[in-house]
């Protein structure tokens, strides 16, 4: 299983991510957290909720990894994704944050795969989620 970092809302932050103890609710048992910056929009999701959807899809985030590896057998680091889920659930925008990965495909794969992905509906408006995907290749030789 991929282990994940904690989500934070709001604008992307260009700094990358710190290896700080979360101080919010934690989705994964990664401490590894992205900078946090103001809200971006006005609807609200609850972070449980959408950990829970990100980790049912994290075989979709694996594989693309999985196959990254292949191309480049020492890439690892944190990719920050930031998507915005719209009013109906699905994911209406997504783009690369920051990345410590300098590979194109895989972030191409890992939009593709998050922009297929449906939440629960937000309340008052869409959500910008950014989300770190913390990828070791240690996690996939345990799967």
């Amino acid at each position: 299983m991929t282990n994940f970092g904690n989500l934070r809302r709001g604008r992307p932050c260009h700094g990358g991510c710190e290896r700080t103890p979360a101080r919010s609710s934690s989705v994964s048992r990664r401490r590894c957290v992205a900078c946090g910056g103001a809200p971006a929009t006005q609807g609200s999701l609850d972070d449980a909720l959408i950990g829970r959807v990100v980790r049912a899809h994290s075989p979709e985030i694996e594989a693309c990894y999985a196959t990254a590896l292949e191309r480049e057998a020492e890439a690892n680091g944190i990719v920050l994704v930031t998507f915005t889920i719209g009013t109906t659930g699905e994911v209406t925008a997504a783009k690369i944050g920051s990345s410590d990965i300098d590979d194109k495909t895989l972030h191409g794969c890992m939009l593709a795969a998050v922009q297929g992905w449906l939440f629960p509906r937000p309340e008052g408006g869409s959500v910008e989620v950014d989300y770190p995907f913390v990828l070791v290749p240690q996690l996939l030789e345990r799967r």
